[in-house]
């Protein structure tokens, strides 16, 4: 795709979002397995579906189930889709029927089997080639009903979209039609824009259409959008071996888009087709459409997924769980409504942030876009990503995204000092709870490199957090691609929590030419997505390839490749810590700060305690306070939580004080910070010097702990992630099923656990740091012994 991240500029900088409607995703979930149930149990016996009333078409509806079933996660080799792609191929070409039935088994040809049905895919390309209305008039260009007699002809919108969604599954396999095809449909698309800059269903002489409607406008966005990544370069280019990067875009298209999103902001809703009232679930299925492919997670200041979700929710029939009227048959309605909800939940990759009243930031508009695509491919998931302003965002609206990717030539440092400040509060708040940044200077520019780099001294003013060289050892490098030597490229990071949480590239020249290298926003840029056109030259082909591969590695490393669905991310993610918080009748935990060094996961035990209150409803204190194990008020600190990552010594005072707490009845809870050696080793020998009389055992799995006598979870084994990394090829975290392996120490006169050790990580788990190279316990699995941990330690107070 190119061009469509332009058209946003103006329009996604002029609102202030609200906050959607929060929505269940286990709602979501029942509803998209009641939708298919239906779809199943209605499906014919030769493999079809009930086609709409009004007749001429053989496979629309059937196609139509078959893709919502795909893309709510049905296997392609499920009875149900197989019986239906029988019964598709007994109808090829025109014998499928209209317009719509060939366009949309098309779409279902290049979802299931495309290597299978590739003559059926060319076949059917050919034929709607072949139906393109070409004539004189408005209608040049679009398609109708029927196929094309060779005269004047006429078409309407409804189907000249389906006709473009068709023709571009083809051509994301490969399969293209004409340049002058496309040519020819984006021209229509654009007279057909009313004066309003929206669009109708048929297009009118002189131009614009005959009326306006919601779903034709987004269909008209869509579709403009499709015909301009296939026509337009993008901002890169090659020439004479050279890759140009800064080139100056088509803006035409763009401004059309940005003008027909304005109107769709200004009109928006989900209860109703904008100007028609009826169809609402067709015109769901092309808003959610709009919104996936431009990025827009807002449009205006509608949370369009959520709305639309919660709309669709409230709509399903709770008896058979389809969807039904509006101006479709019962089948089409619960397809359209399955995919809304499927596709529009896709996960988030990564966020673009605008940061500046000018485009500075996206110089390369299609470079995400292209990075996006090229995961999906070697991930084998359906992504998306999206494009936010920085400054009208909250912390909760920054962790929808698990990466914020910044990019530019100009500074990001803004003019207010005040404001800088407040961006840089805002992007700490987001590390804090599991974000991560990658960030890239343009090629021979200083100017975002300064300014980037006194941004993030502000974000991180303690002393420690560094932008440093990462060390060739750094699993980056070789996280998802190896990158071949003469590719590779400085690249720089902050070390925060459990991970490197922040990653920027500098301005790089090459060592033999002394000459900039193109930036990975360039390469990025100028990756072809589709077959179409003759191959780059070798030496260019391969900087692409890198730089791909570059920007994989990175994603795979601040991701590790776990991904969560929109509806699975709450609205209000940031945690809200109270400033002051009585312990009165309420359950805390109190850091074991040693002062050696910094707290790699800092939110961890805070975490834990939220998990309790949101999940067993327990009173807890929403703030954790640190103290040092020599500090006078140590006795008011009943369990102690203590991790790291380094090797530590206490203090002769620090060890009497502890002793003295943990023999009157304090707990203490450790573990390894990413199952390290060094600090399991030091703190072994720590307890030995501190009880010599005793020691840390192994807690058999038959103690009270992993039971569920204090309210807790029956324990049996534990999913423990395993980093692993074969030479030469990228780093896998298998998952292995264990017996939860802790110690404890026990004092002679005492029958409960003073002290529970952990060898295996949890604070990271606890933390939601996704870290590729750490190896521990899962999220879920650390939970689960945390909560066991702590509420044998309240039990025993």
């Amino acid at each position: 795709m190119r061009v469509f991240v332009l058209i946003v500029l103006g329009f996604c900088s002029l609102l202030l979002p609200t906050f959607g409607q929060d929505i269940n995703p286990n709602e979501v979930r029942l509803a998209i397995e009641q939708g298919v149930q239906f779809l199943k149990r209605t499906q014919k016996t030769r493999g079809n579906w009930d086609e709409h009333a009004g007749g001429g078409e053989r496979c629309g509806a059937t196609a139509l189930a078959i893709l919502a079933m795909v893309s709510c996660g049905v296997p392609k080799d499920d009875p149900a889709i197989q019986r239906g792609m029988r019964y598709l191929r007994l109808f090829p070409g025109k014998e499928a029927g209209r317009n719509y039935s060939i366009s949309l088994q098309t779409m279902a040809f290049c979802l299931v089997d495309p290597e299978r049905d590739r003559p059926l895919i060319r076949n059917n390309i050919a034929l709607l080639e072949h139906n393109q209305i070409r004539s004189n008039n408005e209608h040049n260009g679009g398609w109708y009903y029927t196929p094309w007699d060779g005269n004047t002809g006429t078409s309407d919108l409804s189907n000249s979209q389906f006709s473009i969604l068709a023709l571009y599954e083809a051509e994301r396999l490969g399969i293209s039609a004409k340049t002058e095809t496309w040519r020819r449909a984006q021209r229509y698309w654009e007279q057909a824009q009313n004066s309003n800059n929206a669009w109708g269903y048929n297009p009118r002489a002189g131009g614009g259409s005959n009326d306006t409607r919601g779903s034709m406008s987004c269909a008209g966005i869509a579709s403009l959008i499709i015909t301009s990544g296939i026509l337009e370069t993008g901002t890169a280019t090659v020439r004479d071996n050279k890759i140009l990067c800064f080139q100056q875009p088509n803006h035409r298209i763009a401004i059309k888009i940005r003008k027909g999103l304005e109107w769709l902001a200004a009109n928006f809703s989900v209860s109703q087709n904008p100007h028609v009232g009826n169809w609402l679930y067709y015109y769901l299925y092309a808003l959610e459409r709009v919104g996936r492919m431009t990025n827009q997670r807002f449009i205006g200041q509608h949370d369009w997924y959520r709305e639309g979700a919660d709309k669709i929710l409230r709509l399903r029939d709770p008896i058979d769980g389809a969807w039904r009227g509006q101006g479709t048959g019962d089948t089409s309605s619960t397809a359209f409504a399955l995919l809304f909800l499927s596709k529009g939940r896709r996960p988030v990759l990564m966020s673009k942030v605008q940061y500046g009243e000018t485009d500075s930031w996206n110089l390369h508009p299609n470079d995400v876009n292209n990075l996006t695509v090229f995961t999906e491919s070697r991930w084998k998931i359906d992504l998306t990503w999206q494009m936010i302003t920085l400054r009208a965002s909250t912390v909760d609206h920054l962790l929808q995204s698990p990466v914020l990717y910044f990019s530019g030539d100009q500074t990001p440092l803004q003019q207010d000092d005040a404001e800088t400040a407040r961006m840089a509060t805002k992007l700490r708040d987001y590390i804090d709870q599991g974000g991560f940044i990658i960030a890239e200077a343009q090629a021979n520019d200083k100017t975002f490199d300064n300014g980037f780099r006194e941004l993030m001294k502000q974000v991180f003013p303690e002393p420690g957090y560094e932008l440093m060289l990462l060390e060739p050892s750094h699993p980056i490098w070789t996280a998802e691609i190896p990158i071949e030597p003469e590719q590779l490229r400085p690249i720089e990071g902050i070390n925060f929590g459990c991970r490197t949480s922040v990653v920027y590239i500098p301005p790089f020249k090459d060592p033999q030419t002394d000459q900039p290298k193109p930036s990975l926003s360039c390469l990025w840029e100028i990756a072809r997505l589709f077959r179409r056109g003759e191959p780059y030259p070798e030496i260019v082909q391969k900087q692409i390839d890198a730089g791909l591969g570059i920007g994989l590695n990175i994603l795979a490393y601040a991701t590790n490749r776990e991904l969560k669905f929109k509806d699975q991310i709450a609205e209000s993610v940031a945690k809200r810590v109270s400033a002051s918080d009585s312990r009165r009748g309420k359950i805390f935990l109190t850091f074991l700060d040693t002062g050696n060094a910094m707290n790699p996961a800092p939110h961890a035990p805070l975490n834990l305690l939220f998990w309790l209150e949101a999940n067993l409803g327990l009173p807890v204190v929403r703030q954790i306070d640190t103290v040092n194990p020599a500090s006078k008020n140590l006795y008011e600190n009943p369990s102690l939580f203590m991790h790291g990552r380094t090797t530590f010594q206490f203090s002769p005072e620090q060890r009497q004080n502890l002793k003295e707490h943990l023999k009157r009845g304090g707990f203490l809870f450790v573990n390894a910070i990413c199952s390290s050696k060094g600090f399991a080793d030091a703190f072994h020998r720590e307890m030995q010097t501190m009880f010599p009389e005793t020691s840390l055992r192994a807690i058999p799995l038959t103690d009270p702990l992993f039971s569920d006598e204090y309210g807790g979870f029956k324990i049996q084994t534990l999913d423990v992630r395993l980093p692993e990394q074969s030479p030469g090829r990228k780093i896998v975290a298998p998952i292995r099923r264990e017996e939860p392996k802790l110690y404890g120490l026990k004092f002679d006169e005492e029958d409960r656990w003073a002290v529970i050790f952990s060898p295996y990580d949890v604070s990271c788990a606890l933390e939601k740091a996704n870290s590729l190279e750490c190896r521990g316990y899962t999220q879920d699995s650390a939970i689960q012994l945390s909560v066991n941990i702590l509420l044998y330690a309240l039990e025993h107070w």
